[in-house]
C-alpha cells in the first residue's frame, strides 16, 4: 500500500503558465512517467523470477508495485496539468508498444543474487534521479514538484533498502567476490544508461535528436545529480572498509559521470 497518495496533491496551484515553456522540464518528467507506470512488466517478471520466495514475490506484489504505478501516475497528472496539448495516452501507448518487447526474463542476470544487485543499481538511479528533481524544482521554486520528486525520492530509497536485504539473503549463499559484485554493477549501469529513456524520447519529442536531450541532461546533472548519494549506494554491497571506501569513491564518481550518468 503506498505510504502516500498522489490525487491529494494540489496540481491546481501549479503556476502552469510559468512553468510550461521550461521544455526540458517537460521531457524529463513525461519520461519519468512512462517508464514508472510500466512497473506492471518489471513486477511480472521479478515475481517469475523469484517464485517461491513468498516474503519478496508478497512484496512485490502488495507494495513495489502500487507504489511505483502511483508513481507514474504522480508524474502522468502533472504532465497532463502543465502541458495538456500532449496526447500523453497515445504517446505512452507506443512507447509501452516497443519497450515492453525488451522487457524479458533474458536482461535479467542469472543469479537470484546478482539480479537483486542488479534492482539496486536501478533503485540507485532512480532515488537519485528524484532527489535531483526536487533540488531543481526548488531552484525554480516549484513546489508542486518538489513534492511529487521528494515523495518518490523516499520510497525509491526504501526500495533499494528492500532489495539489499534480498541481495544480503542470496548471497549468503552465492558469495560473491567483490569483482564479481563489481562487474554486476557495471554491466547494470551499462545497460541503464539509455535504453528505455531513448524509446520515450522517441515518442515524447519526435523531431528532437536525443543527442541534444542528452547533452541537456549532462548540464543539469552537472548542477544537481547527487553523484556522493550515488557512489555510497552503489558501493555499498562490497561492504568495503571506510577509508577503502572513501579512497575509490572518487574514482566511481569519475566512472559516472564519462558514463553520462
Amino acid at each position: 500500500m503506498p505510504k502516500w497518495d498522489y490525487r491529494k496533491i494540489e496540481y491546481d496551484t501549479i503556476d502552469k503558465e510559468r512553468i510550461a515553456p521550461n521544455d526540458f522540464l517537460f521531457k524529463v518528467v513525461a519520461i519519468a512517467s512512462f517508464i514508472e507506470i510500466t512497473s506492471d512488466l518489471y513486477e511480472r517478471n521479478l515475481v517469475e523470477f523469484y517464485a517461491g520466495d513468498e516474503a519478496i514475490v508478497g512484496w512485490l506484489e502488495s507494495t513495489w508495485e502500487p507504489e511505483e504505478i502511483q508513481h507514474g501516475k504522480a508524474l502522468r497528472r502533472y504532465v497532463e496539468r502543465v502541458w495538456p496539448d500532449f496526447d500523453w495516452e497515445s504517446a505512452y501507448a507506443d512507447f509501452r508498444e516497443e519497450y515492453g518487447a525488451l522487457c524479458t526474463l533474458d536482461e535479467f542476470q542469472p543469479t537470484r543474487a546478482k539480479e537483486m544487485l542488479a534492482r539496486m543499481v536501478v533503485e540507485t538511479g532512480t532515488s537519485t534521479l528524484y532527489r535531483a528533481m526536487h533540488d531543481y524544482a526548488e531552484s525554480i521554486d516549484e513546489p508542486i514538484l518538489a513534492e511529487i520528486a521528494h515523495n518518490i525520492h523516499k520510497d525509491e530509497v526504501y526500495h533499494y533498502e528492500q532489495f539489499d536485504k534480498g541481495f544480503e539473503k542470496y548471497n549468503r549463499e552465492e558469495e560473491l567476490s567483490r569483482a564479481e559484485i563489481t562487474k554486476v554493477i557495471y554491466a547494470r549501469l551499462k545497460m541503464a544508461n539509455d535504453e528505455d529513456i531513448a524509446i520515450a524520447h522517441k515518442y515524447i519529442a519526435p523531431d528532437e535528436d536525443f543527442e541534444a536531450f542528452r547533452l541537456k541532461t549532462r548540464e543539469f546533472a552537472k548542477k544537481y545529480y547527487p553523484y556522493k548519494m550515488a557512489v555510497k549506494m552503489l558501493m555499498h554491497p562490497l561492504h568495503l572498509h571506510r577509508h577503502i571506501e572513501n579512497a575509490t569513491a572518487s574514482s566511481v564518481q569519475k566512472a559516472l559521470q564519462i558514463m553520462g550518468i
